[in-house]
């Protein structure tokens, strides 16, 4: 079974030795039948007898398998030296696998915040300077006593 790909260029090649005619002004042709369509892609042969034919991407114009033939004329005279099954493949191919979800979908929550305080005392609180808006423009220094104090009214 010979396999040709739907999306790129296919190249068909052999070598022919033909006997009682001249390998110069033979020719080669493929044929591909499918159920609905038969196509046809003429082809070269060298003086060595080196057959190669191009076909273009196949994709939307054949889509399952079928027969090949391979017919060379040469002086007047049909052969058909080569006959086979072909398959259509893809050459390139993505394969996606989904997988379900294992764990527990996350629950959203509301952050929370919680505070505690503890002693009465501020640790290691530097003393801030306030400006004070008196006459006499002078800076007010908050000591830990006036710190204490506020911190118990907040309370």
């Amino acid at each position: 079974m010979y396999t040709l790909y739907s999306d790129k260029q296919n190249i068909f090649e052999c070598d022919i030795q033909l006997e009682g005619a001249s390998l110069t002004d033979a020719f080669a042709r493929l044929i591909i039948e499918s159920n609905n369509l038969n196509l046809m892609y003429n082809g070269t042969i060298t003086a060595d007898g080196n057959c190669r034919i191009d076909m273009p991407k196949l994709k939307g114009v054949v889509k399952e398998g079928g027969n090949l033939r391979l017919e060379v004329i040469a002086d007047d005279m049909y052969f058909n030296p080569w006959e086979s099954e072909y398959d259509l493949k893809t050459a390139k191919k993505v394969t996606v696998e989904v997988k379900q979800q294992k764990k527990a979908p996350l629950v959203e929550s509301k952050p929370k915040v919680k505070v505690n305080i503890h002693g009465t005392t501020p640790k290691k609180v530097k003393s801030p300077v306030v400006e004070s808006k008196q006459k006499t423009n002078r800076k007010k220094v908050l000591t830990k006593k006036d710190i204490h104090t506020l911190l118990s009214r907040l309370r």
